[in-house]
């Protein structure tokens, strides 16, 4: 191999580290309001975008980025800071952010316990947002027809089995002055029965 062709080589394999160092502190893509994903259904760490939780990830994965939790109600588990998980067949299924999360765990999109109702709202829009008392907020996405769906709880508790399981939610709760307490992540069946 000549001189040239080996300082080529290495260079460019110095690049792809840099390249790779360079992004995993990544921001997350940026998502717009009134709409939703799959990817939505996920927190990370602040300081490391590449460090998430995700519905559907196993208990032994979700463990690697959260450390040990506590067990709490049945399928249960709390983490520090502020986290609390539900498992079902060993998979996330919920995923909450409370107040000893700021600063440390966010949603896909950014949002985290302390943000404004109205810092929320920009985020996930305000089509589909779902105001039943004045310091709650769900939005409810359909993952069979892959919308965002602006249900009644009433017609959400007809449903039943994988049709619950189906329905993934954002849910948040907040305080006096309009600030997030917790930030909920979970499918509808989650949500009736903690399971």
């Amino acid at each position: 191999m000549t001189l040239k062709r080996t300082y080529t080589l290495l260079t460019a394999a110095l690049l792809l580290l840099v390249l790779a160092g360079c992004s995993s502190n990544a921001e997350p893509v940026t998502m717009e309001p009134d709409t939703f994903s799959k990817q939505d259904m996920a927190i990370y760490k602040a300081v490391n975008s590449k460090e998430r939780v995700s519905y559907g990830m196993s208990r032994k994965d979700a463990e690697k980025v959260l450390g040990t939790g506590n067990k709490g109600i049945p399928n249960s588990y709390t983490y520090d800071p502020g986290v609390s998980v539900i498992y079902r067949d060993d998979k996330v299924v919920s995923i909450a952010l409370r107040k000893e999360s700021q600063g440390v765990y966010r949603t896909a999109r950014g949002a985290e316990a302390g943000m404004s109702h109205a810092g929320i709202k920009e985020l996930y829009g305000e089509k589909y947002a779902i105001e039943n008392a004045e310091n709650y907020m769900d939005y409810y996405y359909d993952t069979e027809t892959r919308q965002l769906v602006k249900s009644s709880v009433q017609e959400l508790n007809s449903l039943s089995g994988e049709a619950l399981r189906g329905i993934h939610m954002v849910s948040t709760v907040y305080d006096e002055e309009g600030k997030a307490t917790i930030i909920i992540l979970m499918d509808r069946q989650a949500a009736t029965t903690m399971k």
